[in-house]
């Protein structure tokens, strides 16, 4: 069975919540790192997932906060205040390059460089941003982070 864990927060511990597959999972932390698009001398290139890379993903239930629970297969949803995150791999063994990432609605698989979220209620800690590069025909390429919380 595939996991589809859905995160959502206005801001405040009192509005974030966390459900899989329809179903409120009480955690302590979310926390998924991603490392993607990039050359042969670890800079930022044009290519995202297509270029290889890693990815953490994992929950730590309340009653075991020691205890992670992998995320993959299946989907993270994630709503922020002003800011989405959707990331997909359905492949039974996880494979990286079955990795999809959505910003805000936006397909960026081939583009993204890295993202973290970091939600941990345990040691009151919230971060999370996504880095994406982006190609310009004429002109300088561009890599641009966005910070989500």
């Amino acid at each position: 069975m595939l996991n589809h864990f859905v995160f959502k927060t206005e801001g405040d511990w009192d509005t974030t919540t966390l459900f899989n597959n329809g179903e409120e999972f009480p955690a302590s932390q979310l926390y998924v790192e991603l490392h993607a698009g990039r050359n042969e001398f670890g800079e930022p290139a044009q290519g995202g997932i297509r270029l290889g890379g890693e990815i953490d993903a994992y929950v730590a239930p309340q009653d075991n906060p020691s205890a992670r629970v992998g995320m993959f297969p299946g989907r993270l949803e994630m709503y922020f205040p002003g800011h989405s995150l959707m990331i997909e791999n359905t492949h039974p063994a996880f494979a990286f390059e079955f990795t999809r990432v959505f910003y805000n609605g936006q397909d960026v698989t081939n583009h993204v460089v890295d993202l973290l979220v970091n939600i941990d209620a345990v040691n009151d800690q919230v971060s999370a941003y996504i880095t994406l590069y982006k190609a310009h025909w004429l002109g300088p390429d561009e890599v641009a982070t966005f910070t989500i919380l």
